[in-house]
């Protein structure tokens, strides 16, 4: 026999003994009085003596064994017999909860946490079959639950262990292999609260069989809740740990642009993160790189600090127009599933950007094309289209397109409503206005719902610009485009004797170009006039507003604003160094870093709009395109498959939505489409595992036992299983004993009665 509640046996158990120390203290109260009558008593009484003592005992020993019965009820028996199942419930259901997240495949010596665990289920399915009465299995895998739908049943849930479903659960535990998915115990817990009620008769038992990190067992976590909730349901709850310690790990974490794509034949910096989830240094740390299969210099660490990430940056170059895809790959490890991240993209061979100059001669557009497209052997990547005012001047069409207007900072969703229009002027990685005078209504709303759907604007002042109607519509209050309301152009007064540069320029990565030893580009930049702010304004305290660069008087002179999931970059001043009626602004666009910064800016402003999709393993990959434009057969080829697997989709609202989810493993998903005109497209999606899952730092006994306080549980390591498989399946007596206590505490007035504690009333109404 063994105990759900070992633990009460130890307290409960010697106040077994109390009744009978009560009957001691009794007779020692007794006091003997003489008197004449007494005598006629004792001698009936030692006539009687046998009876009475008898009749005492069995007092005794109720009152003994109705505590006892207590204490056994509470303890919870269970016992392994086959007698058991004349006295208590006859079927054992036991539910196995499988950690197969991918650290999991933490590995040491000749074993992995997963083959210990493999082990721990072999054990419990043998010793579950040499028990008498019916055994029945649940077992459900942690990548598995999540996928249960509300009322739905796991692959294997209560099964008879007959001789055939044995066969059938070794063989599956046999080719069970770690997944890639970071899915911890939360999800399993869930599932196993929602399964069937148990029925009367059954006996459930729950084994939470994982390797414990830390980072999932926080206390006051939902994860300690549910376990708490499904302590309560079961007649036992086994943890089983099947790591014994923490092991070094390294990681991938991050492989993305620095700063959003390039286009193709354009230099892009990349950023490569590398995690260090171990307790020691790691020193000469390299990760290898491929790109298109071709071999790329490796990036090394001298260093990579305990429980700490370190970022470097590389170069690249994606030579075509099209897909393109990188891999980063680490020596192996402890885990080698988060040694490798992939990165996948679509380049095009430039990204448009739209100029709106509203310039009296036309001179800003130009300064700024050439700086962003000076033409020759140069390939920035950009190409600018100098429009006029009116091009956003189609009221009705943007009507249509601000009455569907794009929700979410940068959700699909609105990027899904978009009409012809918005997506026409969503094709643009970039917008400026050019010493713009004034926008109608329709016009703002659609660069507002560009920029808050991710669009970046960026503006440059000039004389034609309408200071009231920038205020009263693009300022708002603070509520629309412009970071600052406009006072009116202030000259900017030399001081002949000061040394001082007109523009000092932050740390904000758009002013790279003038740090280090190419600060003299500054010295050389000149402004005479420049926009004055409102003198009520002060700097938001949400952030949302900054200052990038000052005059040497200390007035603002760019200055940037969030605004959704897009950004504004304003300058205060004129592009153009032409002549104006005030006379020349400034000699900016004529410095030689200037293309260096238009570059910089452009990239800036359109890194949401140049951003790339992010997967990880579980998650959906969703395609749309237009009807129109594509043929309704895609073919997909996943990382894992060596044949194309051929869809054909039907149109929706003419547009072709393709979902393939959720996935469940990393690498690149290739997507191939083909045009109702041109050459067939690969649209490329990178899918990779979770940084999170990498942290290797186990909870080990007393911690756990300190962040479940309260739980009912019995621990054990993977290892030890063998030595305490005794307790893991029986009949539980609870019920017996139950009855058994109702019983006594009926006969206990009886037998109390008859020894003479309580006196009848009769003998009371003579006395």
């Amino acid at each position: 026999m063994t105990f759900l509640f070992p633990s009460l046996l130890a307290i409960g158990l010697p106040l077994v003994g109390l009744p009978l120390v009560i009957h001691l203290i009794q007779l020692r109260r007794q006091q003997h009085v003489s008197w004449a009558a007494m005598d006629f008593l004792l001698v009936s009484q030692r006539r009687n003596r046998k009876w009475i003592l008898l009749r005492q005992f069995l007092l005794l020993l109720a009152r003994t064994t109705v505590i006892a019965a207590v204490v056994l009820m509470l303890a919870g028996p269970v016992l392994r017999s086959a007698w058991g199942r004349l006295l208590g419930k006859g079927a054992t259901h036991h539910v196995i909860l499988l950690d197969d997240s991918f650290s999991m495949a933490d590995q040491w010596d000749d074993t992995t946490a997963l083959e210990e665990a493999q082990r721990v289920v072999q054990v419990v399915l043998d010793q579950a079959t040499q028990q008498a009465g019916r055994q029945k299995l649940t077992l459900l895998r942690f990548s598995e639950a999540a996928d249960l739908t509300p009322g739905a049943q796991a692959d294997q849930f209560a099964h008879d262990l007959d001789r055939q479903h044995l066969e059938t659960v070794a063989e599956r535990l046999r080719h069970l292999s770690v997944s890639e998915t970071d899915r911890g115990p939360l999800e399993a817990l869930r599932a196993a609260l929602g399964l069937p009620t148990a029925a009367a008769d059954e006996t459930r038992i729950a084994y939470l069989v994982s390797d414990y990190r830390d980072w999932q067992w926080q206390p006051e976590t939902e994860v300690v809740q549910a376990l708490g909730q499904l302590a309560r349901q079961v007649a036992q709850l086994h943890l089983i740990q099947c790591v014994d310690r923490t092991r070094p790990n390294l990681a991938i974490t991050r492989l993305a642009p620095e700063s959003g794509l390039r286009a193709a034949g354009v230099e892009t910096w990349m950023e490569l993160e590398i995690t260090n989830f171990g307790e020691q240094p790691a020193t000469a740390v390299v990760v290898d790189l491929l790109q298109d299969g071709q071999r790329l210099p490796a990036v090394a660490w001298d260093e990579i600090p305990a429980g700490q990430s370190v970022t470097r940056r590389f170069r690249t170059i994606f030579p075509t127009a099209g897909g393109h895809q990188l891999q980063a790959r680490l020596a192996s490890d402890a885990l080698a599933t988060d040694n490798v991240r992939y990165f996948a993209c679509h380049v095009p061979a430039k990204f448009p950007v739209l100029l709106i100059d509203g310039s009296r001669e036309g001179d800003d557009g130009y300064y700024l094309r050439t700086a962003l497209d000076p033409g020759g052997l140069s390939q920035p990547g950009w190409s600018p289209q100098i429009e006029r005012p009116q091009f956003l001047r189609q009221h009705e069409k943007l009507k249509a397109y601000s009455s569907t207007a794009l929700e979410g900072a940068s959700g699909q969703q609105g990027r899904q409503r978009q009409t012809p229009v918005g997506r026409a002027v969503r094709r643009f990685a970039a917008i400026f206005l050019l010493d713009v005078a004034r926008l109608d209504p329709p016009e703002v709303a659609v660069l507002e719902n560009y920029v808050r759907a991710g669009g970046g604007v960026g503006i440059f002042l000039g004389p034609q610009v309408e200071r009231d109607f920038y205020n009263q519509q693009l300022y708002r209050e603070g509520a629309g485009l412009l970071p600052v309301p406009l006072d009116v152009p202030t000259e900017l007064v030399r001081d002949g004797s000061s040394s001082t540069p007109d523009l000092s320029v932050s740390e904000h990565p758009l002013f790279r170009v003038f740090r280090g030893q190419r600060n003299s580009f500054l010295a050389v930049i000149g402004v005479n006039f420049y926009y004055g702010i409102a003198p009520e304004w002060r700097l938001p305290a949400t952030g949302t507003t900054r200052v990038l660069a000052r005059l040497r008087n200390g007035a603002p002179y760019v200055l940037e604003k969030k605004l959704g999931a897009g950004r504004v970059v304003l300058h205060l001043a004129k592009l153009s160094p032409r002549p104006t009626a005030l006379g020349p602004w400034s000699n900016w666009s004529l410095n030689p870093a200037f293309p260096v910064y238009a570059n910089e800016l452009v990239g800036h402003l359109s890194a949401t709009q140049r951003q790339f999709a992010l997967h990880e393993v579980g998650a959906e990959l969703r395609l749309e395109l237009e009807a129109a434009d594509y043929s309704p057969e895609i073919r997909l080829l996943p990382p894992t498959a060596s044949a194309v697997q051929v869809q054909t989709i039907k149109a929706e609202a003419g547009r072709y939505r393709v979902g393939v989810g959720p996935v469940l493993h990393s690498g690149v998903w290739q997507f191939e489409l083909q045009p109702n005109e041109g050459e067939v497209e690969r649209r490329l999606r990178a899918v990779n595992v979770s940084a999170v899952e990498g942290d290797l730092r186990r909870v080990d006994r007393e911690q756990l036992a300190e962040r479940l306080e309260g739980i009912d549980y019995q621990y054990a390591l993977a290892w030890q299983m063998q030595a305490n498989t005794s307790a893991l399946a029986g009949f539980q007596l609870q019920d017996t004993l139950l009855y058994l206590l109702v019983l006594l505490l009926l006969i206990e007035p009886w037998l109390a009665y008859q020894a003479g504690c309580y006196p009848s009333p009769a003998k009371s109404a003579v006395l």
